[in-house]
């Protein structure tokens, strides 16, 4: 269970015993160190990291890891992948900073540590158990939108595979926890945009970008070393982690703009995004068109201005095309009023504190 959840019922003692604070003494360094989920990039013997530009923190002296750690946490440091880091240590407390250190500096540094274990494949051969299950998809071979996402009709693709699979729920969660780093055990992301929400999003959806990442179709430095098949897996990986996602329920306290031009962001969201994500922002699976009501302003604005400036590599033509002569007001305008759009009642967690249970 996460130090988060086990405060509500360790305060009474706390309380009993005179203490007001928990002390980094009384911490599980290397507990912590896996729940924060610090192994998922550095490994998890700390001196296995997933690619050569994270530093091995194994014997680490204690007092340099809790300052960067601190610097990162409040963007004194803002260099080279700290970006990924950041999100982490925003739901690190200080005392909880000092215990990993500690436990870091105790640590052997010698030798390169065992490859950190990618999360198990559990079904073989699945090129053939994807064609066996193509028939019932939506998204076997010849059922395409014309011109785009091509490689969802091809076979030997990771997203024809990936799409056919029958799902491993627990493989899922094991797999998501790397994902947990950046987007939160919620999948909920971050609400200044860093990284958005994909809990509820449509599977087709995630196993593209997913995909596109992968195969350096999308250029996503900060992700390309968590999806990476060595980080997380082959195809099976890719079909349990993308169905999980999108079971779990989503945030209803997004992310919202100024709320000062909703008016036209309505009348350009009904004239130009309709057709394709829906009145209410519920996108198509079908046709791989994402599901944007309730995702983050500020992480739709980013993505928004890449697209209309041609800076997405990955982008649908066609969109690219309707928004071209979008001004910088207008854009603000229509996220503002699509952040703004509700998911259904039975899409959202009951609450803005719900936490996922699959990681109690």
């Amino acid at each position: 269970m996460s130090l988060a959840k086990l405060l509500p019922a360790l305060l009474p003692a706390a309380l009993l015993l005179g203490q007001t604070s928990v002390n980094a003494a009384d911490l599980d360094g290397a507990k912590l160190f896996k729940d924060k989920t610090c192994w998922s990039c550095h490994g998890k013997d700390a001196k296995t990291p997933i690619i050569p530009t994270y530093p091995k923190i194994a014997g680490q002296n204690a007092d340099y890891a809790l300052q960067q750690m601190q610097d990162i946490k409040s963007g004194a440091r803002s260099n080279g992948q700290s970006v990924a880091m950041k999100a982490v240590m925003y739901l690190v407390s200080d005392e909880e900073m000092k215990a990993i250190a500690s436990w870091l500096a105790t640590l052997d540094s010698s030798g390169t540590g065992a490859a950190a274990a990618a999360p198990a494949a559990k079904v073989a051969a699945p090129v053939a158990a994807a064609a066996a299950t193509a028939a019932a998809n939506p998204h076997a071979a010849g059922d395409k939108p014309e011109g785009w996402n091509d490689n969802f009709a091809d076979k030997d693709s990771e997203q024809f595979q990936a799409m056919n699979l029958p799902a491993d729920k627990e493989n899922g969660i094991e797999v998501y926890e790397v994902c947990s780093a950046c987007h939160l055990l919620e999948g909920w992301g971050m609400p200044d945009g860093t990284f958005p929400q994909l809990a509820g999003q449509h599977r087709s959806v995630l196993v593209k970008q997913l995909a596109d990442i992968r195969a350096l179709n999308r250029d996503n430095p900060t992700m390309y070393p968590f999806a990476k098949e060595e980080s997380i897996g082959g195809v099976q990986a890719m079909a349990d982690v993308t169905d999980y996602i999108e079971k779990l329920p989503m945030n209803p306290d997004n992310g919202v703009g100024a709320g000062d031009n909703l008016a036209l962001g309505e009348k350009l969201y009904k004239d130009n995004c309709v057709k394709c994500h829906g009145d209410n922002g519920q996108g198509d699976p079908v046709k791989y068109y994402p599901r944007i009501h309730g995702q983050h302003y500020n992480y739709m604005l980013r993505q928004f201005e890449w697209i209309r400036d041609g800076k997405r590599r990955n982008a649908n033509p066609d969109m690219v095309k309707q928004i071209k002569g979008f001004s910088d007001a207008d854009m603000k305008a229509v996220i503002d009023y699509t952040a703004r759009l509700k998911p259904s009642k039975e899409m959202l967690a009951p609450s803005k504190d719900w936490q996922n249970p699959d990681y109690d």
